[in-house]
Order: C-alpha cells, then sequence, then structure tokens
C-alpha cells in the first residue's frame, strides 16, 4: 500500500466518524493533518515517477562522478608522491629500545626518535636517542 493509498484509508475512516469540523476543534485539526498528509503523500508520487523516468540519466551521473574520484586520487598520488607501499615518509616506522636502567622494551616511532629522548614509562628513566651510529659503535 502507497502513501497515498494509506492517507485514502485514514481519510475514510474520518469522514465515516461523521464528525462535524465547525464545531469540534479536534476534528478540524484532524482534517488539517491530513490534508497536508494527502499534499506529502502527492509530491513522493511525484518525485518516485521522476526519478523512474530519469533513473538512467542518474545512474550515468554516478559512473562519471566515480571515474572523476579515480582521476583524482591518481593525480594527488602523482603529485604528492605517495609510495606504492602506502607508507608515507617513514610515518609509519617503528623502532626497539631497551631501557638501560630496568630492561623494559620500548617501542617508539620515528617522531620520538627525532626528538631525541623519552621517559621510560616503567621507572621514569630518562632515555637519550640518537641518530648516530657512531655513538652506537662506542666510536667517538
Amino acid at each position: 500500500m502507497t502513501i497515498t493509498e494509506k492517507v485514502a484509508y485514514i481519510q475514510g475512516l474520518f469522514d465515516g466518524m461523521g464528525l462535524d469540523k465547525s464545531k469540534e476543534p479536534q476534528a478540524r485539526v484532524l482534517s488539517e493533518v491530513l490534508d497536508v498528509l494527502k499534499e506529502i503523500g502527492d509530491e513522493i508520487d511525484m518525485l518516485d515517477a521522476t526519478l523512474d523516468e530519469h533513473g538512467k540519466e542518474f545512474d550515468g551521473v554516478e559512473d562519471a562522478l566515480n571515474d572523476l574520484t579515480e582521476g583524482l586520487t591518481e593525480l594527488e598520488d602523482e603529485v604528492y608522491g605517495v609510495e606504492d607501499d602506502g607508507e608515507e615518509d617513514g610515518e609509519d616506522d617503528f623502532f626497539q629500545v631497551e631501557c638501560p636502567n630496568c630492561g623494559e622494551e620500548l617501542t617508539i616511532d620515528g617522531e620520538v626518535l627525532e626528538a631525541g629522548s623519552i621517559d621510560c614509562p616503567k621507572c621514569g628513566q630518562k632515555l637519550a636517542l640518537s641518530f648516530d651510529e657512531d655513538e652506537e659503535n662506542g666510536d667517538d
């Protein structure tokens, strides 16, 4: 049953009640609500008919938008140099560091490594982090 058919059914029930709209304020309100519902049902029916008539045109627009989106994604990848593996500029690199005080294994990212130090969450010791391979090998 469509919305228009449901509204017509309710209208029939209302009319069958024999309420006098001029004397009963509730009857007047119900009558006005039914009129609005009828208009809404008519509008929905018109929109459905329009969509049925032009449905194929909308499908073409959707396909064109999908093509544009794919093209823009490819252009962004070219311009911004996104790597094929999904990582950008080493942002997803993680490193394991052992705290010399308590032996806790810490996992840090490139941002923390660049900051140069971190506090051990277990013992609170400040760890100095370095990129310098000479310091790691003991060569000064």
